[in-house]
């Protein structure tokens, strides 16, 4: 009887449980596999460090909670998914925003807006799968898979997806291998979310059969999705609901616009708005003006910087402007910053830098007579090799800090003793494209959409550049780049600037690798290779791009040693090893590039060396170095622009009269350049120079006017205002209107 009594209890429970859950081998794998996913990507955030002992244990539930659900005995009909499709596009949302900020960020109508596009994006999806379960898995996937991306994006780079980054896939992709991806404890439950609004959906049952009322909601919401992707990218629009619209902080931006609404809301630069007053009339008054002047003083105009502050120390730079007849390069007098082999430091030991400057004889541009065709003699000048480094920079610029020898001893006795400073880049921990854009051309990415990428939007025909120029001049120009050669499409952007020769990685026999990637000890030897190449009767330009102190310091690899280190920071978090394998890497560029001078002062032939880093690295880096020296975060553009500083040298084998720039902008490196070679300007280059009196800083964020004052580009007023669009009327015209481009202006 008890026994009977048992299986009695047990079938009646059984049966309570078949009220409840569904039991068959189809619904068990998938609660087996939704949970199992869940609990995957619990264990991914744990194993990374971010994720506490109550968030692990929320994950777990939810994650075991989906897969009981997933069992559950429950159909929801037309009114409870009618509820679905106004409450689950909510959670998506706040699933969205929890990535990188939280929902609550958002101003009420701001928050409207973002809702709109999430219940046009599931309602078209719905329509044209034809069921409410189908059709929020294939919505939700769109938000999940954005957001993962953006998040992975701003913690490596440290800034937003935008538009134009679609058009760089091919180039995320082919790093992505040496960065670590980790999760945090809100990405991890944003995804959870977004698999619980999926398993929700499920349970719908809810089909649209009838063909022609589904096509013809397809074809409204579609026309909705439409229209709205049109409006949101209008000014009235922005302002009615009050959008920020400040391009200067992305982080900001989509903080405050929602991250749809703000990337939907950038479309509307991927075109270049013409600049006011612009027309070719205008365009040609303006020339006619730089070459008026340009007649009138052909020997005296200084590229100096005024007087202006450093922004962290409150130094001071004046600069003198002395015109002597006969002098082609300034005299400097100044107190460079300490170069002990311990201390890094940016601080210059007085608070007082007197620079004086004299303008090199050569800064008129060529003057051609009508009709003819004039190719300066190469041999006239010197060869110029330009090498950009990946991240190579200077991290003393935010304060002291110990290391256990030097990092980089023999650039800095090169700033000391040939033509050297700091100049103010427009990225920082990646985008390298964008500032070899600004070198090359002269133009500034200030004038152009924040993030954009102007290699991938804006080169599709020739365009002069310096590579060009120097071309026209008689030089043989070569590109180099120890990677891919189509990343940031290179291939195609060199071929359009004037490169005769383009050499990638596969140009590289069997070279030095650190970390994997090519050295610069290995891509210096490249160009030295290119240097004993060229003929007796011919000068060589010389641009390379490096790759050996490209991101993704926290991997491992077996082919690198750290052996430069913080002695002073005890706790070696992975951070901290990062840290110290990015300054070794520093130190290995340093003795490369000593080796590289060290050859070219052997040689006969005039030999004319630009070199600078790119950016900062990201931030995981300058964090570290910024909690040593005891930094704290300001809301300043003078603090802000830290992050953008990098050092610049010019060195040549004939001698170059000491100068130290404590900060120009990389547009007008390539001017600079030009002076210190005695190679002739072009009239671009001869505006630039005398713009660099007026404004010495221009990049994608901010200008520095010649007291040393930074400003938004909100801030245009008076005679900065007048140059600035002066200026930018030059850049569309030589990067935009190319059916009206002034070519004898620029190349």
């Amino acid at each position: 009887m008890a026994s009977g009594s048992g299986r009695q209890e047990g079938l009646n429970h059984m049966n309570k449980q078949k009220k409840f859950f569904i039991w068959n081998r189809k619904r068990a794998a998938a609660a087996i596999a939704v949970t199992a996913a869940m609990l995957m990507i619990t264990a991914f955030t744990a194993h990374g460090g971010d994720l506490s002992g109550e968030g692990a244990r929320a994950a777990v539930l939810l994650s075991l909670g989906a897969g009981l659900f997933v069992l559950l005995k429950l159909r929801i009909g037309r009114i409870g998914s009618a509820l679905l499709y106004l409450l689950l596009p909510v959670a998506a949302l706040w699933a969205l925003e929890n990535y990188t900020h939280v929902i609550t960020d958002l101003a009420p109508l701001i928050l409207v807006l973002n809702l709109l596009f999430f219940y046009l994006l599931y309602g078209l999806l719905i329509a044209l799968c034809g069921s409410v379960r189908t059709g929020v898995l294939v919505a939700t996937l769109v938000p999940l898979f954005a957001g993962l991306v953006n998040y992975f994006v701003v913690d490596f780079r440290g800034t937003p997806v935008v538009p134009w980054d679609l058009l760089s896939l091919g180039t995320a992709v082919s790093v992505a291998d040496n960065y670590v991806f980790t999760l945090s404890q809100k990405a991890c439950f944003s995804i959870l979310v977004f698999f619980w609004i999926a398993v929700v959906a499920s349970k719908s049952t809810v089909r649209f059969a009838r063909r022609m009322p589904r096509l013809a909601s397809v074809a409204v919401y579609a026309l909705l999705l439409c229209l709205y992707v049109g409006a949101i990218q209008k000014s009235a629009v922005q302002s009615f609901f009050g959008m920020d619209t400040t391009l200067f902080t992305l982080n900001v931006l989509y903080r405050n616009n929602g991250i749809a609404a703000a990337f939907l809301g950038n479309l509307r630069f991927l075109n270049i708005e013409e600049p006011d007053g612009y027309s070719p009339k205008n365009v040609e008054a303006l020339i006619a003006q730089v070459r008026a002047e340009s007649e009138e003083q052909p020997e005296t105009e200084a590229v100096s910087q005024a007087e202006q502050t450093e922004p962290e120390t409150g130094n001071v730079s004046q600069i003198e402007q002395t015109e002597p007849e006969t002098e082609s390069v300034s005299q400097t007098e100044q107190t460079e910053p300490e170069t002990g082999n311990v201390s890094q430091s940016g601080q210059p030991e007085s608070e007082t830098e007197i620079v004086k400057q004299t303008e090199p004889e050569t800064e008129t541009m060529i003057q051609l007579e009508a009709g003819t065709t004039v190719q300066a003699a190469a041999a006239d000048y010197p060869n110029v090799v330009i090498i950009m480094d990946e991240a190579f920079s200077d991290l003393s610029v935010w304060g002291e800090f110990a290391t256990s020898e030097e990092v980089m001893p023999f650039f800095k006795r090169l700033q000391e003793e040939a033509v050297g400073g700091e100049v103010y880049v427009s990225v920082k921990g990646g985008n390298t494209a964008n500032t070899e854009f600004e070198l090359l051309t002269g133009d500034t990415m200030g004038f152009l959409p924040t993030g954009s990428v102007p290699y991938q939007q804006y080169i599709h025909h020739e365009t002069p550049s310096l590579a060009s120029y120097l071309k026209s001049l008689g030089y043989r120009t070569t590109a180099i780049h120890p990677y891919n050669r189509s990343g940031w499409d290179r291939d195609k952007v060199y071929e359009q600037f004037g490169f005769d020769e383009f050499l990638d990685k596969n140009a590289f026999g069997d070279p030095l690798r650190l970390r994997g990637y090519i050295s610069d000890r290995s891509a210096f030897e490249k160009i030295i290779e290119q240097f004993q190449l060229k003929g007796e009767d011919e000068r060589a330009f010389v641009f390379e791009v490096t790759m050996q102190n490209h991101g993704g310091y926290s991997r491992e690899t077996p082919d690198f040693d750290i052996y430069l280190t913080l002695p002073e920071v005890t706790n070696k978090t992975t951070s901290v090893v990062a840290t110290e394998k990015y300054l070794t890497l520093m130190n290995q560029t340093d003795r490369a590039l000593e080796e590289l001078i060290t050859y070219f002062e052997e040689q006969d032939e005039p030999v004319i060396v630009l070199m600078f880093g790119d950016h900062q690295p990201s931030d995981y880096i300058t964090n570290v170095i910024r909690r040593i020296c005891g930094v704290q975060e300001e809301d300043t553009l003078e603090f802000m622009e830290q992050g953008y500083r990098v050092p610049f040298v010019i060195w040549s084998n004939y001698g170059l009269e000491h100068r130290y720039y404590d900060g120009i902008s990389v547009n007008y490196l390539g001017t600079l350049l030009m002076q210190n070679a005695g190679i002739p300007l072009t009239g671009y280059q001869t505006f630039l120079g005398r713009l660099m009196e007026d404004l010495p800083v221009i990049n994608g964020l901010v200008y520095r006017d010649a007291d040393g004052s930074f400003h938004s580009y909100d801030e245009q007023d008076g005679q900065a205002g007048e140059l600035l669009n002066q200026y930018r009327m030059l850049q569309y015209n030589h990067l935009v209107d190319t059916k009206n481009r002034a070519e004898d202006f620029f190349d």
